[in-house]
């Protein structure tokens, strides 16, 4: 993820829980769609979350690369998680990325992911 996330110890609001969900999201697709490392992300993903996109990479690329962001929706749970689903589509299919997102220190983590 990028700089483009709350820093911590900033207040986190509905609006910037979208803004955080979608930064997070879409770095995502770009690891499953080959245009960025997963190491790039690394040290924004529990340990499970990056076994689970390093077995859904052959999967996910051979549906194609050109993965478009429908729509975000996310919500605080409390000051320092954010669950969000993102509405991911292709020409011929559309799926749902769920995801938990819980800031430890100074930066945000990706806890939970699950492709429905």
């Amino acid at each position: 993820m990028t700089a483009v996330l709350t820093p911590a110890g900033a207040e986190v609001t509905d609006r910037t829980a979208c803004a955080l969900a979608r930064s997070a999201g879409e770095q995502i697709l770009d690891v499953l769609a080959g245009r960025r490392s997963l190491s790039q992300l690394r040290r924004h993903l529990s340990t499970p979350v990056a076994a689970l996109l390093l077995a859904l990479l052959p999967r996910w690329y051979a549906e194609g690369p050109d993965h478009r962001l429908r729509s975000v929706h996310a919500s605080l749970t409390d000051d320092h998680t954010v669950e969000a689903c993102l509405i991911v589509g292709t020409t011929s299919r559309v799926r749902a990325l769920v995801m938990r997102l819980e800031q430890e220190e100074a930066r945000w983590v990706c806890t939970v992911l699950s492709l429905l």
